[in-house]
């Protein structure tokens, strides 16, 4: 026996704004208590030619691209900038970071963070393209500001890899110390 549910002229209506809006299938059935199948949804959105799935990735990409444009200026929102050999890199950095954490918590976003031309600690122009080079002096470097924390949003700066290993986990009293005795010294 198959149980086979007609649609209400609303619900189809709604059905189709939902689609419309780039609500995926599982949500829609929710919001019909269950009375169609996520299969049944996507032959109606294929009927009616609407591509949900592709709707809420336009979607995605324009809350994602706004965001950037609010934190880092326009050029994130210069197609050309994007498709920059400098920001791929940028987004390929982050991308292997975030495959290496080593355990520690993860909830920063590439916009997120700021990528500057210089570190931010010693003034070293930054080195975006040390592929293949090993890590120099200038390589990009990821540092958590209070190393007992994970890769949080405001607990992370793009600095040079040089900044980095100075920094490495000592306080800042404990750098002082050691500032204070090299003035001495």
């Amino acid at each position: 026996m198959t149980f086979r549910y007609k649609t209400t002229s609303q619900e189809r209506e709604n059905m189709l704004q939902w689609l419309r809006e780039g609500v995926s299938y599982t949500e829609i059935s929710k919001r019909l208590e269950g009375k169609l199948t996520k299969q049944r949804i996507k032959q109606i959105a294929q009927k009616n030619n609407i591509d949900a799935f592709q709707i809420r990735q336009t979607i995605k990409t324009k809350e994602y691209t706004d965001r950037m444009f609010a934190k880092n200026g326009s050029k994130w929102n210069d197609p050309e900038f994007t498709k920059s050999l400098i920001f791929q890199s940028m987004k390929e950095k982050f991308r292997n970071k975030k495959g290496n954490k080593y355990g520690w918590e993860w909830t920063i976003e590439f916009g997120d963070l700021e990528f500057p031309s210089h570190c931010p600690v010693l003034g070293l122009e930054l080195d975006y393209f040390t592929e293949g080079k090993g890590r120099l002096e200038n390589s990009v470097s990821f540092d958590r500001v209070d190393p007992t924390k994970g890769y949080i949003k405001g607990n992370v700066i793009v600095m040079s890899w040089r900044a980095n290993r100075i920094k490495n986990d000592g306080t800042s009293q404990e750098h002082q110390q050691i500032a204070d005795f090299m003035r001495s010294y």
